[in-house]
């Protein structure tokens, strides 16, 4: 998946004050001052820029990987779908499919690129997890700041709409709000731990990216789900 995330800017209210050499002065009346929302930087995470590979073996038993330090992927057990035997594609990922044996396992190769612009991670080969199972991708790259804003993100959770995280089909695809159509996909934000995450039905690909904040409709109120209030 790949994930969008850009930076915030809100301007400071100012006082102005009218003087007359023979008149008393006072303040003009201003609107209430808004706090400076938090601003999602990429290069202020203090994680390295550039393009990254992992790879990891996934069994039957499940269990859970890191990918660079900034993703982790969770499988539960029985979670992953036999590829041999189960077909794949946007009709499919509700199917019921049989899932890998005892003594199987699928090697997964993942590319992961963390640039200004946002982070993303790339998996192959293709496959599919078991409707019965909730298979989730996360990231606690804004952790600190999640979390030192916690008041902040309470009083404004559209402010986290920008950590969103999208299908995308390879790393600097634009992404796809798959989460508009299924509401299980939909990205939440723990205010407690700081943590990003989301389910996942298939790999190949998701990111969140900069200055692609999602965008909340009747299909699709909840961009970000905010948990831990």
């Amino acid at each position: 998946m790949h994930v969008s995330v850009r930076g915030f800017v809100a301007s400071a209210a100012l006082f102005a004050v009218a003087a007359c050499a023979d008149s008393t002065t006072s303040p003009r009346q201003i609107a209430p001052h808004t706090p400076s929302a938090p601003a999602f930087d990429f290069t202020a995470t203090g994680s390295t820029l550039g393009v990254f590979q992992s790879d990891f073996a996934v069994g039957p038993e499940g269990g859970v990987f890191s990918i660079g330090g900034l993703y982790m992927i969770s499988f539960p057990a029985n979670s992953v779908c036999d590829p041999s035997r189960t077909t794949y594609g946007p009709s499919e990922w509700d199917k019921s499919c049989d899932v890998l044996a005892s003594g199987q396992a699928v090697k997964v190769h993942a590319s992961l690129s963390l640039s200004a612009g946002g982070l993303g991670v790339d998996f192959s080969p293709p496959m599919r997890f078991s409707p019965k199972t909730q298979v989730t991708i996360s990231t606690d790259i804004f952790a600190p700041l999640i979390t030192s804003n916690k008041d902040y993100f309470l009083k404004h959770p559209e402010a986290l709409n920008v950590v969103a995280i999208f299908y995308s089909s390879s790393l600097g695809v634009t992404g796809v709000s798959d989460f508009a159509t299924d509401a299980s996909l939909i990205t939440h934000v723990d205010l407690n731990t700081g943590r990003i995450w989301r389910r996942v039905k298939h790999f190949s690909g998701y990111s969140i990216v900069s200055g692609e904040a999602c965008e909340p409709s009747p299909d699709n109120p909840d961009c970000v789900a905010v948990d831990g209030r």
